[in-house]
């Protein structure tokens, strides 16, 4: 029988595409993964990877096995979920990704209540953008993930992943006090055209959303700087007087010569889900993260 361990390593592989990710990945050193992949080929008869260039890809039965191994890996985390489910309590360790202030603002808090709700379940995480994480989810490299998209920018999962919306996050504008906007109640999209922004790096979700306010006022917002951090974007606000759409879980404590503005718009805000591979819907321990993440989720929203 082909080794479990070998084909999730072999499944990994094609999903990441280099050793040494595979190998971060499953917690393992690169030697351990060429031997779990040796051991596979030995047992077939035929090789699962060739070498091209200074790398390794799967050889076309190394596919056809990456591939239907994935749905036999997916089917015994559908068993595992339901036998653990039975026994009620959660317990082992479970990886949750998380988008920089998703993590701040929901993650962190929920952990101590989860190591009380929960003192065998040992909770991770690793940090990265909405894109990656569902995509980590997918390929089984993290059990969950925190994640957002604007309600203009919807971002699609695949159908081996299910989520649930945790939260409703609104943006503003921030600007420096002394900018011509700062003394409205809120503005509008169009009171934006034409203004000075700092922007997430181009392809980011949230410089996606920024595009999209204005798509239909046929225009484009004028970025002239670029920063991930929302600190730093607040910073470029004070400093050079550009504008910056930040969300209020992301938003840090706004200088004295800072403010936030809000947009007329309720729906122009972003959705925050949990997600999470369909096959793990019967684990305790999912069980166990959906509540404390909705509980603190709505105290977010009572603020």
């Amino acid at each position: 029988m082909i080794d479990i361990v070998a084909l999730r390593t072999l499944v990994a592989l094609d999903g990441l595409g280099s050793v040494t990710a595979t190998a971060d990945s499953l917690g393992y050193t690169p030697a351990a993964v060429s031997h779990q992949l040796q051991k596979l080929s030995r047992y077939l008869g035929a090789p699962v990877t060739e070498r091209t260039g200074r790398g390794i890809s799967l050889t076309p039965m190394g596919r056809e096995l990456s591939s239907r191994g994935a749905q036999i890996l997916h089917d015994l985390e559908g068993i595992e979920s339901e036998a653990r489910a039975r026994s009620g309590d959660p317990r082992g360790r479970i990886t949750v990704g998380g988008f920089s202030t998703g993590i701040r603002g929901l993650l962190v808090p929920a952990l101590p209540r989860l190591a009380e709700a929960a003192p065998e379940l040992t909770v991770t995480n690793v940090e990265s953008d909405p894109d990656e994480l569902i995509e980590m989810v997918s390929a089984g490299r993290i059990d969950a993930a925190l994640i957002f998209d604007w309600n203009s920018s919807a971002l699609r999962l695949p159908s081996t992943l299910t989520s649930e919306i945790i939260a409703v996050d609104r943006a503003d504008i921030v600007m420096p006090r002394d900018h011509h906007l700062a003394s409205r109640a809120e503005v509008t999209r169009a009171d934006l055209v034409g203004e000075v922004f700092v922007s997430a790096p181009r392809g980011a979700v949230c410089h996606r959303w920024l595009v999209a306010l204005f798509e239909d006022l046929g225009s484009e917002p004028r970025v002239e700087y670029w920063a991930v951090e929302y600190d730093t974007q607040v910073e470029f606000s004070r400093s050079v007087g550009a504008l910056a759409l930040v969300p209020r879980l992301g938003r840090p404590h706004l200088p004295s010569d800072v403010t936030a503005v809000p947009l007329d718009d309720p729906s122009i805000a972003r959705s925050i889900h949990t997600v999470w591979r369909r096959s793990m819907t019967n684990s305790p321990a999912i069980a166990v993260l959906r509540r404390q993440m909705q509980a603190i989720a709505g105290e977010f929203a009572e603020r």
